[in-house]
C-alpha cells in the first residue's frame, strides 16, 4: 500500500506560521515607569554641620571600699558581747561598741595597779620628808655648802620617785586594757565579716572581723593609651601639690542589679603611678561619695565587689562633625553625594565609639553624607536622593542627646 508523504516545503511553512501567531499573539504591553531608571541608586543622606562633641570615655571596673580595715584584739579574753551592728553588712557609726570581752582580770589588773600606786605614793612622801629633815639637821650643824648626795638621801628620793612614776604607768595601762576589752568602731562603716563569737576565746591579735568606711567607695578602671590624649587627668607631682588645682573628670558608673540598669555619679580622684605590664594600660581610680545614701529613684546603695562599667568625662571636640556608624565604611572612609554623584571620601577619626564617629569638619558647601549601607560602590556612580531623608539630620541632636545620656548617668 502506498504511504501519504508530506513534503517538506510545507512543513517548513507551517512550522514558520505558527511562530509568527505566537510573536504576534504575546506582544509586551508597554508600561508607563514612575520612578528612577531601575539601575540607579537611592540613598538616604545627612548634611554634615559643625558642632561641640563631649567625649565621654569607656571603661570598667570592681567596686572597693576606700579605707578598709580588719577589727583585731588587743588583749586576751572570752567574747562576751557582740553587736547586731557587727555582723555581716550591718551599718555602724564611729563610736559605737561592736564587741564587748571579759573584762574581770582586767578590773583586778586595775585595782592592783591603783593600790600599788597608792604605796608608791606614800613611799615617795616619806622619802621626800625624811630628805627635808636631812637638809634641815645638815644647816643646823653650821654647814652652809650643799650637803653630800647620801646625806641629803637623794638616791633613796630617786629611787621613790621611780617606783611612783612606774606605778602610775602600770595604771595607765591597766585603764587602757581595760577599755580595749571594748572593741569600739573607728569611723562609720559597714561590716564585710564577722569572724568570732559569743562564747569563743581570743588572744592578743586575733581578728574578730572585717569593715570598711561608707564615706566613699573606690572603682580602679582601666585607660587605653588612645584614649588618655581625650582626658585631663589629675596627674600628682613629687616638688609641686596641685592636686586640689587638677581636674577632677565626672564619672558616671551604670550596672545591671535586677535586669535594670542603675547608675551612680563619681569622679575621678587619683592616678595610679604605673602601667600594666602586661595589658599597657593605665589605671585611675573614680569616687563615689555617700554610695550607701537613700535617693528617691530607688537606686540600690553600691556593692563591694560589684562590678560596673564606667563612662569618664572627657575634653570637647570643637568644630567636628558626628557621624553614625553605619556612615562609615573600613573605619576609613565615607561617600559623600555631590550633585547627583557618588563620590569616596577618606576621614581621619577623631573619636568613635560603638554609635558615633566624629572627624574633622572638612565637608564642601552642599555635600551630602550617605548613610545608607551601599556596599563597595565605584566612585562617579549616580545616584539618587531618597524624598525627605534629610531633615537637619546633622546629629547635633543625636550628639546632644548622646551627651545628655552620659550626664544623665
Amino acid at each position: 500500500m502506498k504511504k501519504n508523504i508530506i513534503p517538506l516545503p510545507l512543513i517548513v511553512i507551517a512550522v514558520t506560521a505558527v511562530v509568527v501567531w505566537l510573536i504576534f499573539t504575546n506582544k509586551p504591553v508597554a508600561r508607563k515607569f514612575d520612578g528612577a531608571p531601575p539601575h540607579l541608586l537611592r540613598t538616604e543622606v545627612l548634611d554634615p554641620q559643625a558642632e561641640d562633641y563631649q567625649v565621654w570615655v569607656t571603661s570598667f571596673g570592681m567596686v572597693k571600699p576606700k579605707t578598709q580595715s580588719l577589727v583585731i584584739a588587743q588583749v586576751a579574753g572570752q567574747v562576751m558581747f557582740v553587736s547586731d551592728k557587727f555582723r555581716d553588712g550591718a551599718f555602724f557609726e564611729q563610736g559605737d561598741v561592736l564587741l564587748e570581752i571579759d573584762d574581770t582580770d582586767y578590773q583586778a589588773q586595775l585595782t592592783i595597779a591603783r593600790a600599788e600606786l597608792k604605796l608608791a605614793e606614800y613611799n615617795y612622801q616619806d622619802e621626800k620628808a625624811q630628805s627635808e629633815q636631812a637638809l634641815k639637821d645638815w644647816r643646823k650643824l653650821g654647814n652652809t655648802n650643799k650637803p653630800p648626795a647620801l646625806v641629803a638621801r637623794e638616791p633613796q628620793l630617786n629611787s621613790s620617785l621611780s617606783n611612783l612614776e612606774a606605778s602610775q604607768a602600770k595604771v595607765q595601762q591597766a585603764e587602757i586594757n581595760l577599755k580595749r576589752t571594748q572593741v569600739v568602731a573607728p569611723f562609720a562603716g559597714r561590716v564585710l565579716s564577722l569572724d568570732v563569737n559569743v562564747g569563743q576565746v581570743v588572744s592578743n591579735g586575733t581578728t574578730l572581723g572585717s569593715i570598711y568606711a561608707v564615706d566613699a567607695v573606690e572603682v580602679r578602671l582601666p585607660l587605653k593609651q588612645s584614649d588618655l590624649v581625650h582626658l585631663d587627668l589629675p596627674e600628682t607631682y613629687r616638688d609641686v601639690d596641685l592636686l586640689d588645682e587638677m581636674p577632677h573628670p565626672r564619672v558616671n558608673l551604670m550596672a545591671q542589679v535586677a535586669n535594670k540598669t542603675h547608675s551612680w555619679e563619681g569622679e575621678l580622684v587619683r592616678v595610679e603611678g604605673t602601667i600594666d605590664t602586661a595589658t599597657r594600660q593605665l589605671y585611675v581610680v573614680a569616687e563615689v561619695s555617700d554610695p550607701y545614701k537613700f535617693r528617691a529613684d530607688n537606686t540600690p546603695p553600691l556593692k563591694i565587689g560589684q562590678f560596673v562599667n564606667a563612662k569618664i568625662e572627657g575634653r570637647i571636640l570643637s568644630d567636628v562633625v558626628v557621624l553614625p556608624r553605619i556612615a562609615v565604611y573600613s573605619s576609613n572612609y565615607v561617600n559623600v553625594v555631590d550633585v547627583g554623584v557618588l563620590q569616596r571620601k577618606y576621614i581621619t577619626a577623631l573619636w568613635q565609639d560603638d554609635e558615633v564617629v566624629v572627624v574633622d569638619n572638612d565637608f564642601a558647601a552642599g555635600q551630602m553624607i550617605s548613610v545608607t549601607p551601599l556596599g563597595d560602590v565605584v566612585s562617579g556612580t549616580a545616584v539618587e536622593i531618597m524624598p525627605d531623608s534629610n531633615q537637619g539630620l546633622s546629629h547635633g541632636d543625636e550628639s546632644a542627646s548622646h551627651n545628655a545620656e552620659g550626664d544623665a548617668s
